[in-house]
């Protein structure tokens, strides 16, 4: 999909992905099937580039770049958390134990007659990880759950006559699915109670299809925008069955609502709800029992584990005991700017009583995905990002970064920004989705014929738009409510600037890290993995990671076959006994391993045509030294 409009294109010949044009079973909306297909190759302006309208008359066909420059994908495979070649019988018999998120992606070598590539003896083909799995709405909102016995006390008993429906006429439905189809009762019945919508006014408990009767399926992202859909418009053009409303962006509203009512918190006072709401499923089938795994945030009807412990020792599923950032056996050099060592020292370093320990406890969720993150992106204005040339906080000492943003107030820097724990003044937690203000997307300018011009949002000159004007799901999955790599990592391990891929980042902004580029094109996920999977993943035995797909994958780049971290050097360049590549021969780079990581850190899009001795110069050792020594922990 390359983006391109034809010419006398008109709005009534517009043909929608899904509806005017079908997709295919077990392909994507791009066309490309689940085996057997062939990936494509996104050129220098990106590539699947799809249009979208926006809330706003001055922005209209919108072009969305879902693949980042130089990269081969396929886009949008139809995937399930289930091997096909494994699991028998219906749907209707799925289980938890059945679930394996981390799927195995396959991608081979073919010339030009399709023929495999073989070299020595072998096929050229590597495997990657593909993560899909389900959230965990059923522990709470079905069987005794916290939510549906508060329904069942205070008069919504929908949930059980689902429940009921399923279990009388399908004797094969397993336990798991039974809960599932009744949590979603419970939460559209909740829905309809509180908020005065109809989704249930022609439920019939007894059919046997089409349940919902003239209501029909309901989508969430109708009336609650998200930007993860690309539909930028709330309420969503063509809902049919019910009339949609212009409602709370779709991530504020779920996580507003389940921050204040189950804050969950642990002995630190952290909450347990991101961990036991998100998908919490393994790999190892014997891992996927609620009821016996240790580790689990909650037992099998939601209710915490770990409220007089530290939640940060639980895990599975997409985060914790997964990323590089919870796992305990990873070490120096980290790269850290003084942020990051402070969330080292602070977070880090220390038990769920603030008691320093020896062996790291790692970061959870709302030490990214919190207002620190939001406050850092706000107040950059950066001229080069990867030097940090320009207006940000982010290379500047912590005790600044407390003063500009929580006023010199170091117990608020903590509790509400940095490190927001359940009861701290303001509700950080509640506050961060209830009260979040879209950051200002660009700047319009009216002329007197009435025409309008859009400039970025830095200039001088026009009137604010903000995200949240443009897009009913305001910014939210988008650059500037993401946390950022920069904002705990010494430059140059930051992400590229932003502004190609916009709206989705920036002019002056860091870009997301699914965007960015390092060692000239090199997405970074090449090296580095896809975030909340980074590498080196946590590695507990074969019958205890939660991601061995991910560490397997890894091993097979890896000079030893035991190291497991970042893709070194060596996997594409031939290397001396330090492992650094032989083209730095005759540099002061050639001895000194990590500070040739941070000159290939510092090489963006361009310098991979540069010759050596002129990158050395641009880019001299004594500064990749100095950062090596800086930011080692």
């Amino acid at each position: 999909m390359d983006g391109t409009i034809p010419k006398n294109s008109e709005l009534s010949k517009r043909l929608y992905i899904g509806k005017e044009i079908p997709v295919n079973i077990d392909s994507g909306p791009s066309g490309k099937p689940l085996s057997g297909g062939t990936m494509d190759h996104a050129k220098e302006k990106g590539g699947n580039i799809v249009f979208t309208d926006s809330m706003m008359p001055e922005m209209k066909n919108i072009q969305l770049k879902l693949t980042a420059s130089y990269l081969w994908d396929a886009l949008g495979l139809p995937l399930t958390a289930f091997n096909d070649s494994r699991r028998r019988g219906s749907i209707r018999t799925i289980t938890d134990r059945d679930f394996q998120p981390y799927q195995y992606a396959v991608v081979q070598m073919r010339d030009a007659n399709d023929n495999p590539l073989i070299v020595s003896g072998k096929t050229v083909e590597f495997f990657g990880t593909e993560p899909v799995d389900i959230s965990n709405c059923s522990l709470c909102h079905s069987g005794q759950g916290q939510a549906a016995r508060l329904s069942r006390e205070t008069g919504f008993p929908l949930l059980d006559k689902e429940y009921a429906y399923w279990k009388k006429n399908y004797p094969d439905i397993s336990e798991y699915m039974a809960r599932l189809s009744a949590t979603t009762i419970n939460i559209l019945e909740l829905h309809d109670k509180h908020f005065k919508t109809g989704f249930l006014k022609f439920y019939d408990p007894d059919a046997a299809s089409n349940r919902l009767g003239k209501v029909g399926s309901v989508n969430c992202a109708d009336c609650h925008g998200d930007n993860m859909s690309g539909n930028l418009q709330t309420p969503r053009p063509g809902t049919t069955g019910y009339t949609p409303i212009k409602a709370k962006p779709l991530t504020e509203a779920v996580h507003s609502v389940h921050a204040r009512l189950i804050p969950m918190p642990d002995k630190a006072r952290r909450t347990q709800n991101c961990q036991v709401c998100h998908p919490t499923h393994w790999q190892s089938e014997e891992m996927n029992n609620f009821k016996t795994n240790p580790y689990e945030i909650t037992d099998d009807y939601g209710n915490p584990r770990f409220s007089d412990s530290d939640l940060r020792i639980s895990g599975g599923g997409c985060f914790l005991r997964r990323d590089a950032h919870t796992n305990p056996d990873v070490v120096p050099p980290f790269f850290l700017n003084e942020i990051g060592k402070w969330y080292l020292n602070e977070v880090s370093l220390k038990d769920e009583e603030g008691k320093a320990v020896q062996k790291m406890r790692g970061l959870y969720c709302t030490n990214c995905h919190n207002h620190l993150a939001h406050e850092l992106y706000r107040y950059d204005d950066l001229s080069n990002a990867v030097l940090q040339e320009g207006k940000t906080l982010r290379n500047k000492p912590v005790e600044e970064v407390i003063q500009a943003v929580a006023g010199g107030d170091r117990k608020r820097f903590k509790a509400f920004f940095a490190d927001p724990v359940v009861g701290a003044e303001g509700d950080p937690l509640y506050a961060y989705y209830a009260n979040h203000k879209g950051t200002v997307l660009l700047r319009i300018l009216k002329e007197k014929d009435g025409r309008a011009t859009l400039s970025p949002w830095n200039t001088s000159s026009g009137e604010t738009a903000t995200y949240a004007l443009v897009s009913g799901g305001s910014d939210w999955w988008l650059s500037p409510a993401e946390p950022h790599c920069a904002n705990c990592h010494i430059a140059p391990f930051v992400e590229s600037r932003g502004g190609k891929y916009f709206p989705i980042d920036q002019p002056n902004k860091y870009s997301l890290y699914r965007y960015s580029k390092a060692h000239g094109l090199l997405a970074c996920q090449s090296c580095h993995q896809s975030m909340h999977g980074l590498y080196p993943v946590r590695y507990d035995g074969a019958k205890r990671t939660v991601d061995l797909t991910s560490h397997e994958q890894a091993l097979q780049f890896s000079p030893d076959g035991k190291y497991a971290g970042p893709v070194t050097c060596a996997a594409c360049h031939t290397v001396n006994e330090k492992g650094i590549p032989v083209q730095l021969s005759g540099t002061e780079y050639y001895g000194d391993y990590w500070a040739s990581v941070v000159l290939i850190h510092f090489m963006r899009e361009g310098d991979q045509k540069v010759p050596v001795s002129e990158l050395t110069r641009k880019y001299p050792y004594r500064r990749a030294k100095e950062i090596v020594e800086k930011g080692w922990r």
